[in-house]
């Protein structure tokens, strides 16, 4: 509140005087002298207050206290709430379980007690565990034993589909490197045989204005580039009756870019004559309609030279043409059948797999490459499930799906029927592949996820040999440490490699496992492998085929099928019988 202040002034002089003397306040207001009464002496000036209103600066001092007083009567009860709300929270809410973490190492996880049961093997088809495991597997056996656990994928670095129509001017020399590799797009093309009528990748990104329609038809028919949105004809609708079922245009032009339908442009009829064709036919016309339809091929004399096969499976075992036994573990790339008329090159690396699981760096067959004189220098490659593996005819991709189809000479199927090379993987979809080549030559590959089988089965090549032996019909010279002294040491010279580019040699390091080679065998292998290696052989190879029993044979006997064939089951000798079953296919001296 406030007070203004007034003054009033008394006379002290005689008793009853007056003299109506004026006084004028703090205010301006005036006022009178009154009398006092007789003796009271002088005037004074005395200060009183009178209420004007709230504010004011009366009593200051006393103001300033009461303001302080009134904060802290506030602020002290709203800190003793906020202490009690705080204790009420802490001793109220949930407290979180207490859980006690123990460090897993390598190899170390927590096993259940032996008395229990196992909901699920782990170890059971782990080596597709993605694909082939219920989702609950995969969240069992990452909680108990880490595997199965879901695995964070990284973007590839490159985009194979973006720019490809101007890949050669459009993509940087690390992203045609890095898509001709893994997608093959982009592949840079160091020279053009002088023989083919055009450059299919000149001109590439404007061939729909800027090329010939010569130039589309041959280069979409022989490498599906600059091919039309609709081809004028379907080459292989209706080719099983092409003489009689298609029209003349369709004929010439399938004729001019698929070679087919052809009626007057090829120099030999392969049909005319073909009952008589070892007398009736000249050299040349043989020579010709072996390499484009696979007759009048030139064969061996069955009972003296029958077709025999070479398999590979696994971390690679072989099984050579003259039946020798040996493990090829080392990785690189490797011939398998070397000579003019047919090439067999393949890839052996370490999976994954067998790095996790076997604990080795022993390989597998990665990757697979057919070529020779008997496909015109074609090349067919085939490659495993996995990363968009593909099969393709000179670079270009076929056979998505199943079916069949050609490339060159040779014909190719594909499809889930064939021999299971390997029974360790008969519980998996089967996708093998049958190249039929001339001369009566047939290559199956069984493709799995990450690696392939493989079994080739033909007649001797004069001066063949590889990783399959030289198939001349004699053990002695094909052991496993005779074959990996010939070829050991893979690919030589770079002219040579049938792949885009060369994988470096890797010798097997990783110590033989106790299921390879028991111990009741490891020491012997052990000796006798450290006398015997040489010539690259690795010590893992060599106890291996020792283990095995794999030791050189003398060389087999030829027998005359013919001469004691009336009476084969008494009079022939176990090694005959056994030799003239395969010799004449199964018409004499099987049991």
């Amino acid at each position: 509140m406030a007070f203004q202040s007034s003054r009033r002034v008394v006379y002290e002089g005689d008793a009853g005087f007056s003299t109506g003397a004026r006084v004028t306040g703090a205010d301006g207001e005036e006022g009178n002298l009154i009398y006092t009464g007789p003796g009271t002496g002088a005037y004074e000036r005395v200060e009183s207050y009178k209420y004007v209103g709230r504010g004011g600066s009366y009593d200051v001092q006393r103001k300033r206290e009461e303001s302080i007083f009134s904060v802290w009567c506030l602020l002290i009860p709203l800190v003793l709430i906020a202490i009690v709300v705080a204790v009420l929270v802490i001793i109220l809410l949930p407290r979180p379980a207490r859980v006690t973490t123990t460090p897993i190492f390598a190899n170390e996880f927590f096993v259940p007690p032996a008395t229990s049961t196992m909901p699920f093997d782990c170890k059971a088809g782990y080596w597709n565990w993605e694909k082939g495991w219920s989702g609950a597997k995969k969240q069992f056996c990452c909680d108990y034993e880490g595997r199965g656990c879901p695995v964070l994928t990284t973007s590839l670095p490159f985009d194979c589909d973006a720019g490809y129509s101007n890949w050669q001017n459009g993509w940087s020399d690390e992203k045609k490197n890095w898509c001709c590799n893994h997608y093959s797009k982009g592949c840079m093309v160091v020279a053009v045989q002088t023989s083919l009528p055009y450059d299919c990748h000149a001109g590439l990104s404007n061939s729909a204005s800027g090329w010939s329609e010569g130039k589309k038809m041959w280069c979409c028919a022989t490498y599906s580039l600059g091919c039309p949105s609709t081809l004028p004809y379907d080459c292989d609708a209706g080719y099983s009756n092409w003489q009689a079922g298609w029209s003349g245009s369709k004929k010439n032009w399938c004729c001019q870019n698929a070679n087919r339908g052809c009626e007057v442009s090829l120099p030999y009829d392969c049909d005319a004559g073909y009952s008589n064709w070892h007398v009736g036919w000249s050299s040349a016309k043989k020579h010709w309609c072996c390499l484009h339809h696979n007759r009048g091929c030139p064969v061996l004399t069955t009972s003296l030279a029958p077709a025999q096969s070479c398999q590979l499976w696994g971390d690679p075992h072989v099984k050579s043409f003259d039946h020798t036994e040996y493990v090829f573990y080392r990785q690189g790339d490797f011939w398998i059948v070397k000579s003019d008329e047919l090439q067999v090159q393949a890839r052996f690396q370490a999976t994954e797999w067998t790095k996790e699981n076997d604990k080795t760096d022993y390989a597998s067959m990665t990757g697979l490459v057919v070529s020779g004189s008997l496909i015109n220098g074609r090349k067919i490659e085939i490659a495993p499930m996995e990363n968009n593996g593909q099969i393709t005819c000179d670079g270009r991709a076929i056979l998505h799906g199943f079916g069949e189809d050609a490339c060159g000479a040779a014909k190719l199927k594909y499809g889930a029927e064939g021999m299971l090379i390997d029974s360790a993987m008969s519980s998996l979809p089967h996708r093998i592949v049958h190249i039929t080549l001339p001369s009566g030559i047939i290559i199956q590959a069984n493709r799995w996820p990450n690696f392939m089988n493989l079994m080739i089965t033909m007649r001797p090549i004069p001066g063949q040999d590889g990783v399959c032996g030289n198939n001349n019909y004699d053990k002695s010279d094909d052991s496993g440490k005779q074959v990996h002294e010939r070829f050991g040491q893979g690919v030589q010279h770079p002219s040579e490699l049938l792949f885009k580019n060369k994988i470096p040699l890797q010798l097997p390091t990783s110590v033989l496992p106790t299921k390879k080679c028991p111990p009741e065998k490891r020491h012997h292998a052990e000796a006798t492998c450290k006398d015997q290696l040489s010539g690259g052989w690795a010590l893992a190879e060599c106890m291996s085929d020792v283990c095995a029993g794999d030791h050189p044979l003398s060389q087999p006997q030829i027998y005359d099928c013919h001469a004691g064939v009336s009476n084969w089951k008494a009079g022939w000798s176990e090694g005959k019988k056994k030799f003239c079953c395969v010799a004449t296919n199964g018409h004499a001296g099987c049991q």
